[in-house]
C-alpha cells in the first residue's frame, strides 16, 4: 500500500516531473500582478526582486523547499519585469485631443475591409499642426470606401478627423486604449474624402510585402466564391476578418462555432497533417527514394514550413502563434526520432507567447486558446490509450474518430465556457452538439479544400477548388443557421467576478496539471468561481464617457435609453453585462417615472430627480426638474405647462422667475456640454456633463437606500503608460 505523504514538499517531490508544468503559470502570474497595479513599477526595483530571487535560489538549491519557493518567487518577478519591458519598449506618443479635419500623412500598413466601409492603419504618421514628438507613431482611419489603386506601403495624404483611443465603456470593463498601446495605435478616427497617393510603395519592405500578399489572396479568395462565404474562407485561410458580415458572426457566435473563424490548432494542426499526410504519401510512391532516405522525415520538414508560411499569412495572431509551436514541436520530434505532443509541448508554447507578446495574457484569445487545448491534452493524456490502440480494425477507428471529435467538443466547451461568459456574456446552450456535427465537416471538407487552393494558386488553378471550399462552408453556415434559431441557442448571463475568474482558472490548472488525486480539489475552486455569476449586483444608471448614451434600469432589471441606441457598441456592453439581449422602448416609458421629448429626458426614479439634456438648445433649462413629475400634479399646474409650451422657448431667468413653483434643481444632471457656468447647475448635487466626463470618462452609479454610489472607468485604469501619452 503507497505511504500517504507527511507533508506538501512530499506531494511535490511525487508530481515532480509536472512541476515544469507551472513554469507559464507563475510567470503569468507576474504579468497578471504587473498589470493590476494602479501604478507603474520602477523597472530598478523590479530587476532588483529578480536578482534577489535568483540570489536565493542558488544558496538554497540544495534544500527542496526552499528552491521551490524561490524559483517561483524569481519566475514571478521575471513576469513583471517582462510585462515592464514590453510596456517600454512600445512607448508612444497618444493624442490627448480631439482634432478636426487636419491633413495627415503616413504610409498605409494595413487596409482592412468591414462590413460598413474600410480601415486603414497607418503608420510614419505626420499630423498638420503637430510636432514629432507628440505625433502618434501610428493611427486608425476608417473611410467609406478605398479606392482601388491603394496598397500597402504606400504614402498617402488625407484630411481626417482623430480623437484618442476609446476608454472602458464601463468600469473595469475591457480597456481597448491598453491594446492600442502595445499596437502604438495612438489615435483612431475617420475621413469622409479620398485619400491622395504621394508615394507608391517600396518593395523592400517585408511586413509591407507580406501584408500586400495577404490583402492579394484575400481579394482571390473573395473572387469566385459568396461574399459571405468568401469572407468566412479568407479568415480560415489568411486571418482576414475584418470584412466578416454581422449577421454571419452572430450566427456562428449563437451556434457556438465562432472559434472556427480564429486561426487556432484545429487548422493549423489540420493543415500541417495534410501536408504530412500527402507528402509521405507521394513519396513512398518512388519506391528507390522511400528506401534510401526517411520520408517520414521529409514530410514532417516540409509540413513544418508550410506551417510557418501559414502562420505568416495570418499575420501571427496568438492562437496561430500557440498552435504553430505545438505543430513545430510535434514535427522536430519526428526529426529527432521522439514523440512530441504533450501538455508539455503546451507549457513551451505559452512560455514562448508570454515571452513574445506578455499583454496578450489578458486577451480572450490567449485564455481560450490555451484552456482549450490543456483541457483536451488533458483528457487525452489520462484516458487517450483506453481509446486507442494500433489492433483495431477499421470501423472501430471511424467510431473511436467521431467519439473523439464529440469528447473534444465536450470538454473545450466545459474549459472555454467560464471564459466565454466573463468577456462576451454568452452562453450557447446548443454549441457542444453544434460543434460534434459541424466540425467533422470543417475538417474533411473545408480544411482540405483549403489547403488544395493553397497549393493550387501559384498555377492560378485555384478557381475549382474555390468552388468547392465555397460549397463546403454553404453547409457549414446552414448547420451553424439551424442551431442559432432553435429556443435559447444564445443566452446572455452577466460576468462571473473577477477573483472568481482567478479561482476558475486557479482550479482548472490545479486539475489538469496534477496527475494524483488531490488534482480533484480544482473541481471545487472552478465551480465556486463560476457561481460568482450570481454575486453580480447591477448597476442602476450608465454614462458613456461623452454622455452620448445613458441608460436607466428599471423597476424590473431592463434598461431603457434615455439617450442613444441600445444596438451602439457602447449600448451592446451595457446590455450583456447585465445578462440582458434587448431594452426597454422608451415610448413604453410609464409616464409616472418620466418622459422624453426632443431637448431632454426628465425623470424621477430611485427617489431621485434625474435630467438628460439630448442637445445643445436650451441648456440653459438643464438644471431645472418639474415638479410635476415629482408626484401629485394639479390641473392648475398641467395648464400652465401647456402654456409654457405653446409660447415656446423661454429664457432661463424668464422661465424661473414666471415659473418657480412649477419647477426644482434636479438630484443628477447628465449632459455631454459643460453646464459649470449655468445659474442653478451649481446647485445641482452631481452634475455629470463634459468637464466631469474629460476626467471619470464612463460612469455608473447605483442607488441604495437613498444614498448614491458612483463608479468611473478611470477609478480602475490607474496613471498607467496606456491612459497617458507616456511623453
Amino acid at each position: 500500500m503507497e505511504d500517504k505523504p507527511k507533508n506538501l514538499f512530499n506531494i511535490f517531490s511525487k508530481e515532480h516531473d509536472r512541476l515544469v508544468l507551472w513554469i507559464p503559470v507563475l510567470f503569468g502570474i507576474g504579468i497578471g500582478i504587473y498589470y493590476l497595479l494602479p501604478y507603474e513599477p520602477d523597472i530598478w526595483v523590479i530587476s532588483g526582486f529578480c536578482s534577489l530571487f535568483a540570489l536565493l535560489t542558488a544558496l538554497f538549491w540544495n534544500k527542496s523547499a526552499g528552491r521551490l519557493v524561490f524559483i517561483a518567487g524569481l519566475l514571478v518577478s521575471l513576469g513583471i519585469l517582462r510585462a515592464e519591458i514590453s510596456t517600454q519598449s512600445a512607448a508612444a506618443p497618444i493624442l490627448q485631443e480631439e482634432v478636426f479635419f487636419r491633413s495627415v500623412q503616413g504610409n498605409i500598413d494595413d487596409i482592412q475591409i468591414r462590413e460598413k466601409g474600410e480601415k486603414l492603419i497607418l503608420s510614419n504618421v505626420e499630423i498638420d499642426g503637430f510636432e514629432e514628438s507628440e505625433t502618434p507613431k501610428r493611427i486608425s482611419v476608417s473611410l467609406k470606401k478605398v479606392e482601388e489603386g491603394l496598397n500597402i506601403g504606400d504614402k498617402i495624404q488625407l484630411n481626417a478627423t482623430l480623437f484618442p483611443p476609446p476608454t472602458p465603456v464601463l468600469p473595469k470593463a475591457y480597456d481597448f486604449s491598453r491594446m492600442f498601446y502595445y499596437e502604438q495605435l495612438g489615435a483612431v478616427g475617420y475621413s469622409p474624402r479620398q485619400p491622395v497617393i504621394l508615394e507608391k510603395a517600396r518593395e523592400n519592405d517585408f511586413d509591407d510585402w507580406l501584408n500586400g500578399k495577404r490583402l492579394a489572396l484575400t481579394e482571390r479568395i473573395l473572387a469566385p466564391m459568396s461574399p459571405e462565404n468568401g469572407w468566412v474562407a479568407s479568415a480560415l485561410m489568411v486571418g482576414e476578418m475584418s470584412g466578416i458580415a454581422k449577421d454571419t458572426a452572430d450566427v456562428m457566435r449563437e451556434s457556438g462555432i465562432y472559434h472556427v473563424l480564429s486561426i487556432s490548432g484545429l487548422h493549423m494542426s489540420l493543415a500541417a497533417m495534410l501536408v504530412f499526410v500527402t507528402v509521405r504519401f507521394l513519396l513512398t510512391l518512388y519506391p528507390p527514394l522511400a528506401l534510401r532516405v526517411s520520408v517520414k522525415k521529409i514530410a514532417a520538414f516540409v509540413a513544418l514550413l508550410s506551417s510557418f508560411i501559414y502562420l505568416l499569412l495570418a499575420g501571427y495572431p496568438v492562437p496561430a502563434v500557440r498552435s504553430f509551436v505545438m505543430v513545430a514541436v510535434v514535427m522536430l520530434a519526428i526529426l529527432c526520432d521522439r514523440s512530441g505532443i504533450s501538455v508539455f509541448s503546451l507549457a513551451w508554447a505559452a512560455v514562448i507567447v508570454l515571452l513574445w507578446q506578455p499583454e496578450s495574457l489578458l486577451g480572450a484569445s490567449f485564455q481560450l486558446s490555451f484552456a482549450a487545448t490543456l483541457a483536451i491534452l488533458t483528457i487525452y493524456e489520462r484516458y487517450g490509450g483506453a481509446l486507442y490502440s494500433d489492433n483495431i480494425g477499421f470501423t472501430r477507428r471511424i467510431w473511436i474518430y467521431f467519439f473523439g471529435i464529440m469528447l473534444t467538443s465536450l470538454v473545450a466547451t466545459l474549459a472555454t465556457t467560464p471564459l466565454v461568459i466573463y468577456h462576451f456574456n454568452r452562453f450557447t446552450l446548443w454549441g457542444i452538439a453544434a460543434n460534434m456535427l459541424l466540425l467533422p465537416l470543417v475538417s474533411m471538407w473545408i480544411m482540405p479544400a483549403a489547403v488544395i487552393v493553397f497549393l493550387a494558386m501559384p498555377f492560378n488553378l485555384e478557381y475549382y477548388p474555390l468552388i468547392v471550399l465555397d460549397q463546403g462552408i454553404s453547409f457549414m453556415m446552414q448547420g451553424a443557421r439551424f442551431f442559432a434559431e432553435l429556443p435559447y441557442a444564445s443566452i446572455a448571463l452577466p460576468s462571473p467576478h473577477f477573483y472568481g475568474l482567478l479561482l476558475f482558472i486557479t482550479g482548472g490548472l490545479w486539475l489538469c496539471i496534477w496527475q494524483h488525486k488531490w488534482r480533484l480539489l480544482g473541481i471545487p475552486l472552478a465551480i465556486i468561481g463560476v457561481a460568482t455569476i450570481g454575486l453580480h449586483k447591477p448597476y442602476d444608471l450608465l454614462i458613456s464617457s461623452d454622455a452620448s448614451k445613458v441608460a436607466l434600469r428599471l423597476d424590473d432589471g431592463r434598461f431603457v435609453f434615455l439617450r442613444g441606441k441600445e444596438d451602439s457598441f457602447d449600448g451592446q456592453v451595457w446590455l450583456r453585462a447585465h445578462g440582458q439581449e434587448n431594452a426597454a422602448q422608451l415610448d413604453d416609458l410609464d409616464k409616472n417615472i418620466g418622459s422624453c421629448d426632443k431637448y431632454k429626458c426628465v425623470m424621477n426614479a430611485y427617489g431621485k430627480k434625474i435630467v438628460v439634456t439630448k442637445g445643445k438648445k436650451e441648456i440653459e433649462n438643464s438644471c431645472l426638474f418639474p415638479l410635476s413629475l415629482r408626484g401629485g400634479e394639479t390641473d392648475e399646474a398641467i395648464q400652465k405647462n401647456s402654456e409654457i409650451k405653446k409660447n415656446g422657448l423661454l429664457r432661463h431667468k424668464e422661465y424661473v422667475a414666471r415659473n418657480d413653483e412649477l419647477t426644482d434643481i434636479p438630484d443628477i444632471v447628465i449632459s455631454r456640454n459643460y453646464l459649470g457656468d449655468i445659474d442653478n447647475c451649481a446647485a445641482v448635487p452631481l452634475l455629470i456633463d463634459a468637464e466631469y466626463l474629460q476626467e471619470k470618462a464612463a460612469t455608473a452609479l447605483r442607488f441604495h437606500n437613498g444614498e448614491t454610489q458612483i463608479e468611473s472607468s478611470s477609478d480602475y485604469r490607474g496613471d498607467r503608460p496606456w491612459v497617458n501619452s507616456g511623453y
